[in-house]
């Protein structure tokens, strides 16, 4: 079990904010265990997920591939649940597709009455005893690590994995399977991935493209504009997009609606046109996995040339072919 601070490690201090200070030891205590199951812990430096970066993040991929490497048969990581969806999607895709790593946190401190920790521990226990590959184990199911999202700020069943549903039921230490994953390990091979800059800028109503030109000035290797409906923005964002393509920024379209596929469809400063100015559109990745995936292309494209950016989020969302 790697433990890496978040929510579920998470105690209030003398002004009643919640701090990640719980090691893996005492995070075990009550969880169900099978009588054969034999617990390494490590602990990592615990943080709130809010404040971790892409950098650290691929660090806690990099220490589970040593431990499946090492000879253990699964790996439970606690984690925090802001940035989970972000966690999972690295881990999926660096990671073998059918390697058994569960990632799970909780909505509730364990130290609570109503805390969800231990269920959510123990269901990850099962999970990656009963061979389930590369998935975030909340709220009594188990969901890709390539499709999961979060989609409720406090709720126990935080997480969705959007028209792909759940790999599997975790059911009082039962778990019933139900799909296998269908993305991921496109970087398995990949050992030490760089992680460039990238920023997501979200588009509403009337939004000027200002943000955009400031990523760009500020050193951005790519942006994520998460745009409207199918993808589109507006005139002035059109104009942005041709700057930032032009200064060798790369840009993917996402959508704010957070589910469906997003296609270069429309004119009038909408996606056909975004796409003209040298914009990727980004499947149906949300904005947060897309920015993982932009990060993960730029950082291999930086020092393999054999697959283009646009290459590689396509083989990213679509899934191996």
């Amino acid at each position: 079990m790697v433990a890496t601070g978040g929510t579920i490690a998470s105690r209030s201090d003398e002004r009643g904010a919640l701090v990640p200070v719980v090691l893996g030891a005492e995070l075990l205590e009550g969880v169900r265990l099978g009588s054969a199951v034999r617990v390494e812990i490590v602990d990592l430096e615990p943080v709130a997920s809010f404040a971790t970066t892409l950098p650290a993040m691929v660090r806690v991929v990099q220490r589970v591939r040593d431990l499946l490497s090492a000879g253990c048969e699964g790996v439970v990581v606690t984690h925090g649940t802001d940035t989970l969806e972000e966690m999972a999607f690295l881990a999926a895709m660096l990671l073998p597709i059918d390697a058994r790593v569960a990632l799970t946190g909780a909505q509730r401190p364990a130290g609570e009455v109503d805390t969800d920790a231990m269920r959510n521990l123990s269901d990850a226990f099962a999970a990656v005893r009963e061979g389930v590959p590369v998935a975030v184990v909340m709220g009594g199911v188990a969901i890709a690590g390539a499709e999961a999202r979060k989609i409720h700020s406090s709720a126990i069943d935080a997480f969705s994995g959007g028209v792909a549903g759940a790999l599997a039921i975790i059911d009082d230490d039962e778990v019933i399977n139900l799909s296998k994953p269908c993305r991921g390990a496109i970087f398995e091979a990949v050992e030490s991935p760089s992680m460039p800059r990238v920023d997501i800028v979200k588009i509403g109503a009337g939004s000027n493209a200002d943000h955009v030109d400031a990523s760009v000035a500020g050193g951005a290797g790519g942006i994520v504009l998460e745009a409207m409906g199918r993808g589109n923005a507006g005139g002035a964002f059109v104009a942005a997009v041709a700057r930032a393509v032009a200064a060798g920024v790369a840009v993917v379209i996402t959508s704010r609606t957070g589910a469906g596929v997003v296609r270069p469809a429309y004119g009038v400063g909408g996606g056909a046109d975004l796409r003209e100015a040298g914009a990727i559109f980004g499947g149906d990745l949300t904005a947060s996995r897309a920015r993982v995936a932009l990060s993960l292309a730029l950082g291999h494209v930086s020092t393999d040339s054999s697959a283009s950016v646009e290459e590689l989020l396509r083989r990213m969302w679509m899934g191996p072919r």
